[in-house]
């Protein structure tokens, strides 16, 4: 009682303008700007009312500013997803410079002070914005050291640098002392495109990878201590003054019309646009209320297929384009000479991010300009979707990024930053959206339902000739943002095919084909459907886990074993490598699959299985150990042995512990999660609904990282989860004989597929004989 609510940036408090003013830093820029923008001031009070459309990503002050006491901040357009990306990029910057890793201060996702560098997914973090902040970090040194050869009066090839000090052997001279008040103007060539994922920059050569001595090492993150003491500052803690809380009222319907709603209780007022429906007050509980207590009538609507159906509606449905990903030779006819071929479908279910905390969103929308405080990861993305759905000037829209709870992917984070926005426009004021449960697992864009044909045929030796592998996925050329949707201000955000790498075996034949899809159920109601969006390593995790599965299928057929099948036919070196790391840290014994005890009466079996991937340059491989109860059904995985290849490591211990937390989140996925809907909406809306894997089902994991400090690095966020799946899938083929081609793989279904077996053998085998 009685402390003052934090506000936006009380723990940082850092402007361009407070960098300038204050006469004591280096901005190493390609000229001095006409406006220097800042982050919205603690009141918002004197927050500048338009705003650069993009920051000059050849100017060098867009990178860093390098301070008179030799701290340093960084800006960059990516943001801090719980990965540690903050302390990993405060790394490259501070080894670039020379500077201790402590007086580097990063600043993320703001899209008035950071250059567009494109949204935080993909992996693309370390692999895209690393290079381009390392450039920038060169140049910087080589700007500094120019000007100390000028002030020591030497060759700067004299020179070197050590914690930010320059020396020629006898004499030294700090960053801090160098700067003394005065700004050089510098430029950084740039190729590619201006902005986003394309922007590349040139200039110095960055140093030579066996000169590291702060990248590679595995320093401790920067933001793990305050979130241990619960002073981290999340979205969720930001408050303007004069703010209301907002509650969504959401319609039984994905596409019911609203027909009239009565008078809202304590206090509170509605807001209405179009089918976009919600209460404000002063109060949240008294938001929470009257949300709860208004009286509202909606039309009904029933235009989604049943569960039951909704993957023959997915091979029905026509797509919005059908491309052949890869291919080599002629598939169809090889798999028609074939001496034996195989067929198989695979599905997975549509998941939902389950984000532990709810969505989050602050926005101060008046005289046509909007300062928005959000958990997106994609500042520059959610930055234009608001600038359409308010009918305002990109220009004049800021965004500012804050930590939230974990998305991967795109959650509720830019829906409920769109609900806060068109809130704070109707009524004038500052306006604090918070999402309850309900409304994360039933309204935040869903990971959705995949189908699969896989065919293979064997030669007459078991070797395989052709493979055809035809997928019916999301086309991802845009993700609608619902609450633009309700309030008939439809914005689509951009997004991107993502069938991403060609199969990875050698094969005579083969053939990638996409059927790409739009929304379940929007075909036949003028666009209105169940939303698909970005999650976690989107559509590759489910492309793999029907192409290693239908290769283990393969193996199976030709009586070979898992690993040794795969190493016959891979050619790239680094995917051999982790394979073979993978086998032997699980201490695999070759053999055939299934296990020789797989059709054995012991309630409990074990089995183990291999998978494979490559996803953005990123090599993983995977060995599941599982248990399977032949009573209950349930699967349990009780180990993961995981290696991967992401080219150079830039911090090993972040990296272990990033694979570890995928690790757990797939398995969940791979076992137990599944968004249950009816013919108008979604209806796992809670925990017990949509559970996910608990503490006691977690599997021990070893992690074996191939460092190539030599490479480029690849990234890390995603690409370890694919294999997983189907490696679990395998191992439980290889525990109990029966292949499991649905995700996710639940009891219900292990007993299924079981009892489908046992109907299928002879009545000894049923009764357990051997």
């Amino acid at each position: 009682m009685g402390t003052p609510e934090p506000t936006p940036n009380d723990h940082q408090r850092f402007t361009r303008s407070a960098l300038l003013k204050g006469g004591g830093a280096l901005i190493v820029l390609i000229g001095v700007p006409a406006a220097v923008w800042g982050i919205a001031s603690t009141t918002g009070s004197d927050a500048p009312t338009t705003w650069p459309a993009a920051l000059d990503p050849s100017a060098l002050d867009s990178w860093l500013a390098i301070h008179a006491d030799g701290t340093v901040t960084a800006f960059t357009g990516k943001t801090e997803l719980g990965q540690g990306n903050r302390t990993a990029l405060s790394q490259i910057v501070a080894e670039e410079l020379d500077v201790p890793f402590d007086r580097v201060q990063m600043v993320m996702g703001d899209t008035a002070t950071c250059v567009d560098q494109g949204p935080t997914v993909g992996s693309l973090t370390i692999n895209l914005a690393g290079p381009q902040l390392r450039q920038a970090a060169a140049d910087g040194r080589h700007a500094l050291l120019t000007l100390a050869a000028t002030k020591l009066d030497v060759p700067a090839r004299n020179l070197t640098v050590e914690n930010g000090v320059v020396s020629d052997g006898s004499r030294r001279v700090s960053y801090g002392e160098l700067i003394d008040g005065r700004l050089l103007g510098m430029a950084i060539p740039v190729k590619g495109k201006a902005r986003g994922f394309g922007l590349a920059l040139g200039g110095v050569r960055p140093k030579s990878a066996r000169k590291y001595r702060i990248v590679g090492q595995s320093v401790p993150r920067v933001d793990i201590p305050a979130k241990v003491t619960g002073e981290h500052f999340y979205i969720q803690d930001v408050r303007v003054p004069g703010m209301l809380h907002g509650r969504v009222i959401r319609p039984p319907g994905l596409g019911s019309q609203l027909i009239s709603h009565g008078k809202p209780s304590h206090g509170a007022r509605v807001v209405r646009l179009e089918n976009f429906l919600g209460v404000v007050a002063e109060r949240e509980w008294d938001a929470i209320k009257a949300a709860e207590e208004l009286e509202v009538k909606w039309s009904d609507w029933a235009g989604l297929p049943t569960m039951d159906e909704v993957y023959s509606y997915i091979r029905k449905t026509p797509s919005l384009e059908d491309t052949v990903v890869a291919h080599t030779g002629n598939a169809a006819k090889a798999l028609a000479g074939a001496s034996r071929r195989f067929e198989a479908s695979y599905t997975t279910a549509v998941q939902t991010h389950g984000s532990i905390g709810p969505s989050c969103a602050v926005a101060d929308v008046k005289d046509g300009s909007a300062t928005v405080w959000s958990g997106t990861q994609g500042p520059n993305v959610v930055r234009a979707a608001l600038a359409d759905a308010l009918d305002i000037p990109v220009d004049n829209v800021h965004v500012i990024t804050y930590e939230a709870s974990g998305c991967y992917g795109r959650n509720g984070s830019d829906p409920a930053t769109i609900d806060a926005a068109l809130m704070s426009q109707l009524t004038g004021h500052p306006v604090r959206v918070q999402w309850m449960r309900h409304d994360e697992h039933g309204w935040d864009p869903k990971g959705p339902a995949t189908v699969h044909q896989l065919r293979g045929g064997l030669d007459a030796k078991g070797e395989i000739v052709g493979w055809d592998h035809e997928a019916w996925i999301p086309a991802f050329f845009e993700t609608t943002v619902i609450g633009s949707v309700l309030a008939g201000r439809t914005v689509r955000m951009p997004s991107l095919h993502l069938w991403e790498d060609p199969i990875l075996y050698d094969i005579p034949a083969s053939r990638q084909l996409a059927h790409y899809q739009g929304d379940i159920g929007s075909a036949e109601n003028d666009g209105v459907g169940l939303i698909s969006a970005w999650i976690r390593s989107p559509v590759q995790l489910q492309l793999t886990f029907a192409s290693e599965s239908f290769f283990d299928e393969l193996a199976a057929a030709a009586g070979a074993d898992p690993v040794e099948w795969r190493l016959r036919r891979l050619t790239d070196p680094r995917m051999t490598a982790v394979l073979k790391a993978a086998a032997e840290a699980a201490k695999w014994q070759t053999r055939p699959s299934p296990g020789p005890n797989a059709r054995g009466a012991s309630e409990v079996a074990r089995g183990r299985g291999v998978a494979t991937s490559l996803r953005g340059g990123t090599y993983n491989a995977a060995v599941a150990q599982v248990e399977v109860d032949r009573k209950s059904g349930k699967i349990r995985v009780s180990h993961m042995v995981m290696v991967q290849d992401n080219g150079m490591t830039i911090n090993p211990r972040a990296l272990k512990l990033g694979i570890e937390a995928n690790v757990v989140q797939t398995v969940s996925r791979a076992l137990i999660e599944e968004v249950t809907f009816d013919r108008s909406n979604v209806t796992s809306l809670d925990w017990e609904g949509y559970p996910i894997i608990r503490f006691t089902d977690v599997p021990t994991v070893d992690v074996i990282s191939i460092d190539r400090p030599n490479m480029r690095a690849t990234g890390s966020g995603e690409p370890s989860c694919n294999p997983v799946a189907p490696a679990i899938g395998n191992a439980v083929y290889d525990a109990v004989g029966i292949r499991l081609r649905s995700l996710p793989m639940t009891p219900v279904r292990v007993k299924a597929a079981l009892e489908e077996r046992a109907m299928k053998r002879p009545i000894s085998h049923r009764l357990g004989a051997v």
